[in-house]
């Protein structure tokens, strides 16, 4: 079966971070087919709905796992930097999160975010541990250094192009990812170029390179992994009031990062009402010595009773570039 069954409720028990009761279960994503497993190049693995009654949870806009892939780090709407525990049998399979944990982001100046502040959309973990958070509405990185609970240090600006000033207050830094050459790869999600792309920019040593993002199908950038080999996944969603929500992933060969570079992607999936679908905001990637990664992608509820956080887990083999 596609589906787990009913998940019981989750409850954390950490020191520094408040837990955060959130309750976990199965859904199907094809109700016409609900053993169905294959969607585009990739296969479910897991499909879950997360339910919490704490007004706080909800929103969350980024994802990222730790190098053991056991653990997921969030960033939401409102400000709040998550974990939790993800356990999966021993075929990788996702069946269960646990210890969930909240923390308000904090300022420079160690205050929480507030207002226009709060909105993050982004975030990646470097290899010293710290946490780079992308915001929006005032567009910015902040790198959060390591400590005994993610997102509880205070954090340190990051230099970004002076232009990101003029994005859209929601139309600014939405995906976010290291590559292997140390270089940061930040897509916009409506900063749009003369030609129709979208503005992006790779980072390195306070210098920024432009690049462009080539959008199509009305779809957008809302999140980015990285691949150890120099690939980058991109997950895209689309939003019409005829059709509803619509949500893409695209595989982007590592050949392309360099200066100006106007980066397109071959297609993986796409994926449309009447499917159970959602606002997906957030990927996350683990990989495995044999070339199959597990993908991780969580939806934005946007905080609206009518919308729900959504966690798929689907598998995915490199095609073979021979």
């Amino acid at each position: 079966m596609v589906v787990v069954g009913l998940l019981a409720d989750c409850l954390a028990h950490t020191t520094g971070s408040e837990a955060l009761r959130v309750r976990t279960e199965a859904m199907v994503v094809d109700r016409q087919k609900p053993g169905r497993t294959h969607f585009g190049a990739l296969t479910l693995l897991s499909s879950l709905v997360l339910r919490a009654d704490d007004t706080r949870f909800g929103g969350l806009s980024g994802v990222a796992l730790d190098a053991s892939g056991r653990t997921l780090y969030a960033v939401s709407d409102r400000g709040y930097g998550l974990s939790a525990r993800l356990i999966h049998d021993t075929t990788g399979r996702l069946t269960g999160i646990d210890h969930w944990t909240i923390v308000p982001l904090k300022t420079p100046g160690g205050q929480p975010v507030k207002q226009h502040m709060i909105d993050a959309e982004a975030v990646a973990q470097e290899p010293d541990g710290s946490w780079l958070v992308a915001f929006e509405q005032q567009h910015r990185i902040w790198r959060y250094p390591a400590s005994s609970q993610a997102f509880e240090a205070l954090p340190e600006p990051l230099e970004v192009p002076g232009e990101l000033s003029r994005a859209p207050n929601n139309g600014g830094l939405e995906a976010m990812g290291r590559l292997p050459d140390g270089r940061l790869l930040v897509l916009t999600e409506q900063f749009y170029n003369a030609d129709g792309s979208l503005k992006g920019w790779l980072l390195a040593e306070g210098q920024a390179v432009d690049v462009s993002y080539l959008a199509s199908d009305g779809f957008v950038p809302t999140d980015l992994a990285t691949l150890s080999q120099g690939d980058v996944l991109v997950l895209e969603r689309r939003f019409r009031p005829t059709s509803g929500v619509a949500v893409r992933l695209r595989h982007i060969l590592g050949h392309q990062f360099r200066p100006q570079a106007r980066l397109h992607g071959r297609e993986l999936v796409s994926l449309n009402k009447p499917l159970v679908i959602d606002n997906f905001e957030g990927l996350a990637v683990r990989e495995s010595p044999q070339g199959e990664i597990l993908l991780y992608w969580i939806s934005d509820d946007n905080f609206k009773f009518f919308q729900q956080t959504l966690l798929l887990q689907f598998r995915f083999h490199l095609p073979d570039r021979g």
